[in-house]
């Protein structure tokens, strides 16, 4: 299966991709590399410090059927939580948050309340924590507590290229798919590979552990636009998952590529 061919088994969706106005690309940037490589729909995640999400809301409009925004908020804040329904209420291509596990950890005013609300909402919370914040105690109490959320581990849940076999603490993180609510994104190789190009080959040991624990059902391809540019491509980010990744059948790439990710983001909502 070729990246141009990934979507014979049907819709490509990228999990993780980021545009901006005062940093990272324009929207038009994605969209061209989307139609290049013949990716479907793609999740814009808001970039870290911009509170602001009226840009990707209203790029998701404008592209009606090809985006949903997982915003974020201002945790430092104690009014976070009604930041996030505000954001909620204003589209429904808002069906998620981006949250970070160390404000949660480290008690900011308005982490808890915000964590909470997500849940209540019954959101996608895409999930930015280190592999140390991911394989702690605390992290599998969050599983517990917000149980209601959709939870999306971001980039194979960070694996330590200097962690050595069997890799405990990297094991400790995905030991998190025992929860049904949490999912794992396939993206960021660029950041745990000790190849100098691509095709990262090395990190497929990491990828062979993720399949063991969470499945190709609940693991989804995400490019990391536009950070992937300065590194291997988008094009050879997609064809990572639809030629590298060992995987038993069609139907199991094509939840890589595409089902698993259709399973909780609806792009549909405005057409």
């Amino acid at each position: 299966m070729t990246p141009a061919s990934a979507g014979s088994a049907g819709r490509v969706v990228d999990t993780h991709v980021h545009a901006g106005l005062t940093k990272y690309e324009p929207i038009e940037s994605l969209v061209d590399q989307m139609f290049r490589h013949r990716v479907d729909h793609a999740v814009l995640v808001q970039h870290a410090g911009m509170f602001d999400n009226r840009y990707l809301i209203e790029s998701a409009e404008r592209y009606a059927g090809r985006f949903a925004v997982a915003c974020l908020v201002d945790v430092s804040q104690p009014d976070a939580a009604d930041q996030l329904s505000g954001w909620v209420e204003r589209s429904p291509v808002v069906q998620g948050v981006r949250l970070y596990l160390r404000e949660l950890f480290a008690g900011a005013p308005g982490a808890e309340a915000t964590w909470r609300r997500a849940d209540e909402l019954g959101l996608i919370v895409t999930v930015g924590g280190s592999l140390s914040e991911l394989a702690s105690p605390q992290m599998g109490e969050v599983a517990e507590r917000y149980s209601h959320a959709r939870l999306h581990l971001e980039h194979l849940a960070h694996p330590d290229p200097k962690e050595p076999e069997p890799y405990e603490r990297y094991r400790q993180a995905l030991s998190l798919a025992r929860y049904p609510h949490v999912a794992l994104k396939v993206s960021g190789f660029y950041s745990f590979t000790r190849e100098p190009w691509s095709p990262y080959l090395d990190t497929l040991r990491y990828v062979a552990a993720a399949l063991e624990h969470f499945g190709p059902r609940r693991m989804m391809w995400g490019s990391d636009f536009p950070p992937v540019s300065f590194r291997e491509g988008y094009h050879n980010a997609l064809r990572f998952a639809a030629q590298h990744i060992p995987l038993a059948s069609y139907e199991d790439r094509a939840y890589l590529l595409g089902r698993t990710a259709l399973s909780f983001w609806r792009f549909d909502l405005l057409q």
